[in-house]
């Protein structure tokens, strides 16, 4: 209640709400339901939610550091090209954007970045709606009965002309409704949303991945190679890679589909199952997993933007991607010489969770 764990009891009598007292067949429809699974993926959709909040901003100081193009999201490209959502997230992105230096035109600027940073308006706006999706059908689950047979007062009266129909319905004093044999139970329709949402995310995370490793190239940046500082005789961050790349290749994994591996039991009346607690699961560790490569993409990127501030003059942060980069510079100091960087993963996995832009 209000953030804290209490008894049941005492949370109904703080607020007011009277207990239900179960009759019939209340109990079952109160036990015998998917809210586990639901439970589980709630958790897992407000994680993704919370991705989606920062993922523009560390996306906006990675294309700072890089001084990329902001031409892949602007409002005449993407009218171009106009998938669903993918407008609106463009106007994000320049949002997040607005005041930075990259809007001055630079003649070393060049005119396209790598696919990893071009295509991230496209992974983000797919991602959103796959998430806009799954909240679609969590809101339709948690707020209509799954039970079987279905009890349901006043129930449709449609095809009551017919035996087979009829037989379900009854009438007594009290009450006038129908108890009908259903397949409500079934959660495919959020299993599936929640499959899409874990594939869209691997995307989101696919992207952050290769612009990370992009920002450690000269060739692309023109700033030294791993981002080392001017004295830094150490391998500053090309040992970050391998581990960057390991936890990636964990959401590849969590991406393959779980919907379709059931077997039949209770006397094979029970033949097919969602698999919706397995999948939701999946999700909510591939969210753990890409905040710790968006993590990784601020100890990059921020290190980036550093460097090319003392190279460039006119180099100026947005608003939006500096609140960002002095929130992670409390806890995690620019790297002038190698040090261990698993406190820095920590504070950044920490923050990006909890930051609200």
């Amino acid at each position: 209640m209000d953030g804290k764990e209490v008894p049941a009891a005492e949370a109904l009598k703080a607020k007011n709400i009277k207990p239900l007292i179960p009759e019939g067949k209340d109990a079952l429809g109160i036990l015998s339901n998917s809210s586990v699974a639901m439970a589980l993926t709630m958790d897992a959709a407000k994680a993704m939610g919370q991705i989606l909040k920062v993922s523009p901003i560390v996306y906006g100081i990675s294309l700072e550091g890089l001084n990329g193009n902001v031409a892949p999201f602007l409002s005449q490209t993407t009218a171009f090209h106009p998938f669903p959502g993918l407008q609106e997230k463009a106007k994000e992105l320049r949002e997040v954007l607005a005041g930075s230096y990259l809007w001055k035109k630079d003649p070393s600027r060049r005119l396209q970045d790598p696919l990893s940073f071009r295509t991230t308006v496209y992974t983000l706006s797919e991602a959103q709606n796959a998430l806009n999706d799954l909240n679609k059908v969590i809101d339709v689950q948690i707020n209509s009965s799954d039970d079987n047979p279905g009890v349901m007062v006043n129930a449709d009266k449609a095809d009551t002309q017919y035996d087979q129909v009829a037989q379900y319905f009854i009438k007594t004093p009290k009450a006038e409704g129908a108890i009908i044999p259903t397949a409500n139970f079934e959660v495919l329709p959020v299993a599936l949303a929640v499959q899409r949402a874990t594939v869209a995310l691997g995307h989101v995370g696919h992207n952050a991945v290769q612009r990370t490793m992009r920002l450690d190239e000269p060739a692309f940046t023109d700033l030294s190679r791993y981002l080392a500082a001017k004295d830094n005789l150490g391998h500053a961050f090309g040992a970050t890679e391998d581990t960057l790349v390991s936890i990636y290749a964990e959401n590849i994994d969590l991406a393959n589909p779980v919907s379709l591996d059931s077997f039949p039991v209770e006397g094979n009346i029970e033949d097919s199952a969602s698999n919706l607690p397995r999948a939701a699961q999946r999700l909510k560790r591939a969210t753990d997993n890409t905040f710790l490569v968006l993590s990784m993409e601020l100890l990059h990127n921020t290190q980036a933007a550093d460097l090319r501030k003392m190279q460039n003059k006119n180099f100026k942060m947005s608003p939006a991607t500096e609140k960002l980069y002095k929130a992670y510079r409390v806890n995690s100091p620019f790297v002038d010489q190698d040090r261990i960087y698993t406190i820095d993963l920590q504070n950044g996995d920490e923050l990006l969770k909890n930051y609200q832009p």
